[in-house]
């Protein structure tokens, strides 16, 4: 046979392996559906019945289990794949020549692709690489990941990671990677933040099988990332050892997808604790209120010493979980109808956030910046919530979407399949979007998490507004007042301004409407004669106004620094002899012109939406967690993330319908309070927090 020849017939050879790619695996899954036997599964797969069995020796020889997953020949091995494509502009092929010391690794680094697609594109490289070998490069349309939806999960930055081991980890270029984050420039810092694909989602048939309560010898379970084989037999109350006796494959590195056998347990309910840097046997025994020795008991690997990452069972659950247990220690309020919770209950939420992950957006644009920064703040809030829930048993499901602040992105987004799904959708940030999301699924609650200053009567139904119409906070503070009042003497004083005067007058008359209210005090500044454009507060007229005998409230209405400056020196030294309570319609913006001991003194008071720097347990567990998984100390935006999310899953779970979960009543978070009502279309917030600074210079909550 001539060179020509041979040469043909070795070109024929790779052509045919190289089309059998996808088939190259030689055994797949099949799921037992109903009804199913050995020997109907084999005829429906076209092999022996006995080859099955072979597979699978621990499974009944006869009549499987229903939802059993069972090994089988998978029938397409070796066939090659003959499909019709669309006719695509030829791209250029690119052949490597193995080196010795090449590694995959290497290669893919060299061409900017993945080790997957590498294997992907060169079936013949199970056995490795050799020296001499030529492999072929696969081309961007092969590996790069072009995400329709814009689903996105966080990923954080660890040390020694760079942009080609990051993308690399999710198959994906590092294109791509920059495209989903624009600002990623320079070098990374560790723990940051940055946005991946989110991985793909597990297909419901097999699902099923991973869902399975099947009695002894065992069941099912997925290896997830990042999972060891100590926090799996931490999920299932049984042993490293035991796992490895069903799986003597799991003594190797485990990997994302691998489906270990578990012995057939139930899983136990245990309140468990990641341990992060920092954690010490004293601040667990602390903050769970357990001893060492029973942290030992629960947890026998720990005589090896605490590891960053371990996942620690702390103590047994009962069949209700309460709100408490989320931040041990909190102080709770029996007044608040939310308080417990089935752990049966599975939720789907998902996230509508305008993380504008375009390269055209500018972020040396403040306002580009500071929206890119509320919407990462508000999700990593909202993660904590959903971790801590799923923690005390709660079955929680949850995607976000980039909707890159742009409509026709959004449209694209609510064909999205899993969305449709959601028992409660949070978002788009934008009110205006929000509105159309809850016209497009009306059976879906739709929160919107951001105040919007656009009045509307369009509402529908499912949509919930969660932050509190700042034109309804006077109504809510005028209210407290009155139910408050018990014969005090009331002075209002404002400044020069036409929106003060009139909020001023408009207080006056609302608390005139109760009985018992006739006589108001109202005290304006007064000008400099020398300089009319001057105002100051006559100390004389203060100091005369004040009811030695029953007691004073002054409502201060003014944004001005000097009358403010004037009223809170003045009343505050006063009240050291007399009761004097100071009311704000509002939280000061700044306080370098005023003394922080005379607002302590007396008692300034004021309503607000939300209020993040309450001096609770609960606030500053929540402060601590955050730092330890970011870094940094929780924004206001992040509170609302944790607040909004752990209390919708919290009324959802506690109810069938979402309409009942919000009439459930009030309840205090961490830094807001959430009190629905339903306005004929949609539901609106009206829960207000008063807040009062004690003598100890601390926020307190008034009831």
């Amino acid at each position: 046979m001539n060179s020509r020849n041979l040469l043909l017939i070795a070109f024929l050879v790779l052509f045919a392996l190289q089309s059998i790619a996808q088939n190259a695996k030689k055994y797949t899954t099949y799921v037992v559906k109903e009804g199913e036997t050995m020997k109907s599964i084999a005829k429906k797969i076209g092999c022996k019945t006995k080859e099955i069995r072979n597979l699978n020796p621990d499974v009944d020889k006869k009549n499987p289990r229903v939802n059993t997953t069972l090994v089988v020949p998978n029938k397409n091995y070796g066939n090659p794949i003959i499909k019709a494509q669309p006719q695509k502009p030829v791209e250029k092929v690119i052949i490597h020549t193995v080196e010795p010391g090449h590694t995959f690794y290497g290669i893919a680094k060299e061409y900017n692709v993945t080790i997957q697609s590498i294997k992907d594109a060169n079936p013949l490289l199970a056995d490795g690489l050799n020296p001499g070998q030529k492999i072929r490069i696969p081309s961007k349309s092969e590996y790069t990941i072009q995400p329709e939806t814009g689903k996105v999960v966080f990923y954080k930055i660890r040390k020694g990671d760079t942009k080609w081991r990051i993308a690399t980890l999710h198959d994906i270029s590092v294109a791509e990677l920059e495209r989903i984050n624009p600002n990623l420039n320079g070098e990374l810092k560790e723990n940051d933040n940055i946005w991946v694909p989110a991985p793909q989602e597990i297909p419901e048939e097999v699902k099923d099988t991973y869902k399975q309560k099947q009695d002894p010898p065992h069941i099912y379970h997925v290896v997830k990332q990042g999972e060891g084989l100590f926090r799996i037999a931490v999920l299932y109350d049984t042993t490293q050892q035991e796992i490895i006796d069903m799986n003597p494959e799991a003594t190797k590195k485990l990997r994302p997808g691998m489906l270990l056998k578990i012995p057939g347990k139930k899983k136990a309910n245990f309140l468990t604790h990641k341990v992060v840097k920092g954690d010490t046997y004293y601040n667990l025994r602390h903050r769970y209120g357990i001893s060492k020795e029973e942290l030992f008991s629960l947890n026998p690997e720990l005589e090896e010493g605490l590891k960053t990452g371990m996942l620690i069972r702390v103590k047994p659950l009962t069949n209700q979980i309460s709100e408490s247990d989320i931040f041990p220690n909190t102080e709770s309020d029996n007044t608040y109808l939310i308080d417990s919770i089935s752990m049966i209950k599975n939720i789907h939420i998902s996230f509508l956030m305008p993380l504008k992950t375009e390269k055209k957006v500018d972020y040396t644009s403040k306002n580009d910046s500071q929206l890119r920064t509320i919407c990462t703040d508000f999700f990593m809030g909202a993660e904590i919530a959903i971790d801590s829930l799923k923690k005390l048993g709660l079955n929680v499901t949850h995607h976000v979407y980039d909707t890159k602040n742009d409509l026709s992105q959004i449209y694209r987004i609510l064909k999205d399949k899993d969305l449709k799904k959601s028992d409660v959708i949070i978002g788009p940030l934008f009110f205006e979007n929000t509105q159309k999301v809850a016209r497009e699924f009306p059976d879906i609650p739709v929160i919107a998490p951001i105040y919007s200053k656009k009045q509307t009567t369009d509402y529908t139904k499912n949509l919930i507004k969660s932050v509190v119409d700042k034109n309804k906070m006077t109504t809510v503070f005028t209210k407290y007042l009155i139910s408050k009042y018990k014969q005090e003497k009331i002075i209002i004083v404002t400044d020069t301004k036409k929106d003060n005067i009139a909020q001023g007058k408009k207080i006056s008359m609302l608390l005139k409407q109760h009985d018992s209210i006739s006589n108001i005090t109202i005290i304006e500044p007064t000008h400099n004669k020398k300089r009319p454009k001057e105002i100051y507060m006559n100390k004389t007229k203060l100091e005369n106004s004040v009811d030695k005998k029953k007691g004073t409230w002054v409502l201060l209405i003014s944004d001005d620094n000097i009358v403010t400056s004037d009223i809170v020196n003045t009343y505050g030294v006063m009240a050291n002899d007399h009761s004097i309570r100071l009311f704000t319609s509002k939280m000061f913006k700044t306080f370098n012109h005023l003394n922080y001991q005379y607002l302590g003194q007396l008692s300034w008071s004021f309503p607000a939406s939300n209020f993040d720097q309450l001096n609770t347990k609960a606030v500053e567990n929540f402060k601590k967690d955050f730092y330890q998984l970011n870094y940094s100390y929780p924004s206001s935006d992040a509170f609302t993330g944790f607040d909004l999310t752990y209390d919708i899953l919290i009324r959802l779970a506690a109810s069938d319908e979402y309409p009942e979960g919000l009439e459930l009543g009030k309840s205090n978070r961490l830094s807001h309070q959430y009190d629905y009502d339903n306005m004929g279309k949609g539901y609106y917030n009206k829960g207000v927090l008063m807040v009062t600074l004690n003598k100890d210079l601390e926020y307190k909550l008034l009831k």
